[in-house]
């Protein structure tokens, strides 16, 4: 009897289909990737870093992982994210300085758009493009509108705020910036729902993306960012929280400041014998008013109150993935976008003095609420950044140097020495480019339309593997923002703060000297004058266009943003100027019949 020949075919057909399925099983499966990022958290917040506060799951991250002690950011948020998202420096993604203090000579120049640029990649569409599922969720700040919004980029699935900051309650902007607070989900703008809380809200719309994606039978691996606006201020979380730190801060910021910088030196993270650097308007606690050492604390009671608020809804997001069978195959990587911020904007000057009055609840008892507007101020920010010099908005180590934290998969090469510390030098256009090595997607082709990415992979480093630094002594990194400059080479850091110290060139030696108290510059002459060739170098390759003569950020923030101002202030500034123009003219004429 004769077998049809496709009879005869079967057993090869069957055994060609074992084996591919054989091949499929061993192939190893790319891991999801969730990427955290907390806004203005200074270098000492978390616990892992020293901290007070409690921050269990983030803490468990670093316990698995691997924490670097020098990852620097820029000092500002757009700049900062652009760089993450890009891989670039932030001048060639389109943030050249915060929009709302963009210098007069930077205004519609290349390079200071206020937009993630289209002359660069963007981390969403390079893994989109790889094959994962892409899901953002949080704080967006790299573009106004649907045509700028995470989908345009490359994210899928979005739930995303176009503002620099807003209420973390309602759709009420924080600052006089901006007319209303925007968010957008999935091309269309979003409504908030009545029980809204940022923090919370964010992580539900990333768990919905991945359980829609799995009731979808999607098997791709997914890439989320979650983006929380904790702890941006306005301050604000539920009074259940807050009152775990009511009595915590009583003794004042110096006494915590020490306790936390013991506590980094016990955990191997900072050197010991390191003298707290004085920053300017610092104020002396034991002189303050027992109102206002009452009043201080609770704020600081409400920062820490919020930042333990997201912690544990980043334990909700672990603790899901965890039910559904994916933790053990996600990595996990968590920062800070820049370091902490030290100005309250509700005591600027007297039109934002105005402003905030009008709009918010101050007292006491509204702290962290709805309604309230609460900043921590320039002494807790000092806390923050312990135990490093100045803060958001500079170049010095408090603006730039921030917690950085990678956990690789269970079972992967890098998670064979958990809890690691590491202290080598890394740069935020690193991120992108140890994302792309994590994902084992290859660094996108030369283009003539898209800047190619400049950072370098820390995966080895990560992975355990690497002994040479990721960026060797002769390399030069620079920075520039809001006319501060810093330029980073061989363990040594050149930098001036543009308002701030006279905007003088500082030489630093950051291995050694991490609170910048010993200025080297006047020592060692011929290192400041190459640096300064670097400086001009990076200035030219990047379209650096720095501020005019007599730039000052807080003089340009309400120049840029007094049509707003008035605008929301409304009946209030017509009052006033009434009252500033009217009883003038009114004693002047009252004088003027005197005189008759």
């Amino acid at each position: 009897m004769k077998l049809a020949p496709a009879l005869l075919a079967l057993p090869a057909l069957l055994l060609a289909l074992g084996a591919g399925a054989a091949d499929e099983a061993a192939a190893p499966r790319r891991p999801n990737i969730v990427f955290v990022l907390l806004d203005d958290a200074g270098f000492s917040d978390f616990g892992a870093y020293g901290s007070e506060i409690a921050t269990p799951n983030i803490d468990a991250i670093a316990q698995q992982g691997v924490r670097f002690t020098n990852f620097h950011t820029a000092s500002t948020c757009e700049s900062s994210r652009t760089m993450l998202q890009s891989g670039v420096d932030h001048h060639r993604g389109g943030a050249g300085t915060l929009q709302v203090v963009i210098a007069d000579n930077q205004r519609g120049q290349p390079g200071y758009e206020g937009y993630l640029s289209d002359r660069v990649h963007s981390l969403g569409q390079l893994l989109h493009d790889a094959g994962y599922a892409t899901y953002y969720s949080g704080k967006w700040n790299l573009g106004q509108g649907a045509e700028r919004a995470p989908g345009a980029r490359g994210w899928e699935r979005y739930f995303a705020l176009e503002n620099t900051g807003a209420d973390n309650y309602e759709a009420r902007v924080y600052a006089p910036f901006n007319r209303e607070a925007v968010w957008w989900e999935d091309g269309k703008k979003a409504a908030l729902p009545p029980d809204f809380y940022s923090s919370h809200d964010y992580v539900s719309k990333l768990v919905q993306y991945v359980d829609e994606g799995r009731k979808k039978a999607d098997k791709r691996p997914f890439m989320a960012m979650l983006a929380f606006q904790a702890v941006h201020s306005p301050l604000q979380v539920p009074a259940r929280y807050t009152d775990k730190y009511l009595k915590r801060y009583d003794e004042g910021w110096a006494a915590v400041r020490e306790e936390r910088y013991q506590r980094q030196v016990k955990m191997g993270l900072v050197p010991a014998g390191l003298t707290m650097p004085a920053n300017d308007g610092a104020r002396d606690w034991n002189k303050l008013s027992p109102d206002e050492r009452r009043t201080q604390a609770k704020k600081m009671a409400v920062f820490a109150g919020m930042l333990e608020a997201a912690d544990e809804e980043l334990g909700r997001l672990r603790q899901h993935l965890k039910d559904i069978g994916e933790l053990d195959n996600t990595v996990f990587i968590v920062m800070s976008d820049n370091g902490a911020d030290a100005y309250d904007l509700s005591q600027l000057n007297l039109p934002f003095r105005i402003w905030y009055r009008a709009n918010n609840a101050l007292g006491y008892e509204q702290m962290g609420l709805k309604g309230s507007y609460v900043h921590y101020g320039q002494d807790w920010a000092e806390v923050s950044n312990t135990p490093l010099r100045l803060f958001k908005g500079t170049s010095a180590e408090g603006g730039m140097r921030v917690p950085f934290i990678v956990q690789m998969p269970a079972n992967s090469p890098g998670s064979a020495q958990p809890g690691r510390i590491t202290d080598q030098f890394a740069y935020a256009t690193d991120f992108l480019p140890t994302v792309l090595d994590i994902a084992g997607v290859p660094r996108p082709p030369a283009s003539d339309k898209l800047f190619p990415l400049t950072g370098k992979s820390l995966l080895p480093l990560i992975e355990g593997a690497a002994s040479a630094p990721v960026h060797d002594a002769t390399e030069a990194i620079g920075f520039e923002g809001t006319g501060g400059q810093a330029l980073f080479q061989g363990g040594y850091k050149l930098m001036r703060n543009g308002t701030v110290d006279g905007n003088r060139w500082q030489l630093y030696d950051t291995a050694k000297d991490w609170t910048e108290t010993n200025d080297l510059a006047a020592q060692q002459p011929e290192r400041v004058q190459k640096m300064l060739a670097e400086v001009l170098r990076y200035n030219k390759t990047n379209g650096v266009i720095l501020p005019g003569p007599g730039y000052n950020p807080l003089v340009q923030l309400l120049k840029n943003n007094a049509g707003v101002l008035v605008s929301q202030l409304g009946g209030i500034v017509a009052a006033l100027l009434l009252i500033v123009l009217g009883v003038p003219a009114l004693l002047l004429t009252w004088w003027l019949r005197r005189r008759r």
